[in-house]
C-alpha cells in the first residue's frame, strides 16, 4: 500500500517540463505489471496525468498508450469489486484517449 501513496503523491506533482514528465512515466511504467490492482490503477493515474503534459506528438505517448491497455483488461478478470473499479476507470480513460483499447477489444458475433 505504500506504493499507492507514493504514486498518488507523484500524480499530484506538477513536473517542470515535458522532459520531466516523460522521465516520470518511464520510471512508473513497470508498476503496470504489479500484482496489486491498487498499484496498477495508481500507476495508470500517474501516467494519464503526465500524458496531459507531454507533447502529444512525442513517440513516448504512443508507446505508453499501448502499454496501458493490457493491465486494464487484465483487471477485468479479477474479483467483481475490482472489475467494477476497473470498468469505471476504463470509462474515464476512454473518454480522454478513445483509441487506447483499439488493440484489445475484439467483437465476436454468434
Amino acid at each position: 500500500w505504500g506504493q499507492v501513496f507514493i504514486l498518488d503523491a507523484i500524480a499530484d506533482y506538477n513536473p517542470a517540463d515535458d522532459r520531466e514528465a516523460q522521465s516520470i512515466v518511464e520510471r512508473v511504467t513497470p508498476r503496470l505489471a504489479h500484482a496489486n490492482a491498487a498499484v496498477v490503477l495508481s500507476t495508470v493515474k500517474v501516467i494519464m496525468k503526465m500524458l496531459e503534459i507531454i507533447d502529444p506528438e512525442a513517440e513516448v505517448v504512443s508507446i505508453v498508450t499501448k502499454k496501458l491497455a493490457p493491465p486494464l483488461v487484465t483487471l477485468l478478470s479479477a474479483e467483481p469489486e475490482i472489475q467494477y473499479v476497473a470498468l469505471r476507470n476504463i470509462n474515464l480513460i476512454v473518454q480522454k484517449r478513445k483509441d487506447i483499447l483499439k488493440q484489445e477489444m475484439k467483437v465476436i458475433a454468434y
